[in-house]
């Protein structure tokens, strides 16, 4: 299928179901899920496997990876490479796709982060049930780390204004900090926040809002785990002027 027809066929598609770090997608199986780079590799390779009894398309593409303002920002990336970048499979099926960065590319100031996208896109076919349709969105990591050494340092803090606290995470570390089931809880327990969860890249800050209207709350206490080990925190809420 050409480039044209598979985004022709996005104008089929009302549901979009997107999925990170997942060995099973819907009816695709895709490892790794995440992709590490150390020291002076440049090279590595991502397998996809159609597991459905219908053929599958998919597209992969390739991002910059950032964090500007505390939220993630992907940007089509020049350096970051994946080959095929479009593939059909057959039920069944398996697809290596080659993922390549430039030697060029250097970690030494701290870890460089990428994403592959994948998109498993609908055939383009009138004949087809034009109802809703859920396709899947697949976000993998792909990082190159200068050594095995490399460890993240965040930094915690929290500012009130009016019902909202704002808690940052800043990474002054050489490599991110992904956050696993992080609970927090105010002077009296529970604030009725779920877990918090994500990435803090190296060189990057991560924002979480939080909703705790006129309750008053001097301090946030925060336990989860990261790749890491645990992460452990009291961080003071300070208002903001």
């Amino acid at each position: 299928m050409k480039t044209k027809s598979l985004i022709s066929a996005l104008a089929l598609v009302s549901g979009l179901f997107f999925v990170e770090d997942m060995a099973v997608a819907g009816s695709l199986e895709i490892g790794p899920t995440r992709i590490q780079l150390m020291g002076q590799e440049r090279t590595s390779t991502l397998t996809i496997r159609n597991t459905s009894d219908s053929p599958a398309n998919i597209q992969v593409r390739t991002f910059d990876w950032s964090q500007a303002e505390g939220t993630d920002s992907l940007k089509p990336s020049a350096a970051l490479l994946a080959s095929p970048g479009l593939a059909t499979l057959k039920p069944g099926e398996s697809q290596v796709i080659r993922v390549v960065v430039p030697s060029t590319v250097s970690a030494s100031k701290g870890e460089v982060s990428y994403r592959l996208v994948l998109d498993e896109i609908p055939d383009n076919n009138p004949t087809q049930d034009m109802g809703v349709r859920q396709v899947v969105r697949v976000l993998v990591p792909v990082f190159i780390t200068a050594s095995s050494a490399a460890r993240p340092k965040i930094v915690w803090t929290a500012t009130r204004t009016a019902d909202t606290i704002t808690l940052t995470a800043t990474n002054t570390g050489t490599t991110r900090e992904r956050l696993t089931n992080v609970r927090l809880t105010g002077d009296d327990g529970d604030i009725g926040q779920g877990a918090i969860e994500g990435y803090v890249l190296s060189g990057a800050e991560r924002r979480w809002y939080i909703q705790v209207g006129a309750v008053p709350i001097k301090f946030l206490k925060l336990a989860g785990e990261g790749d890491f080990g645990s992460v452990e925190a009291d961080v003071p809420v300070i208002p903001k002027s």
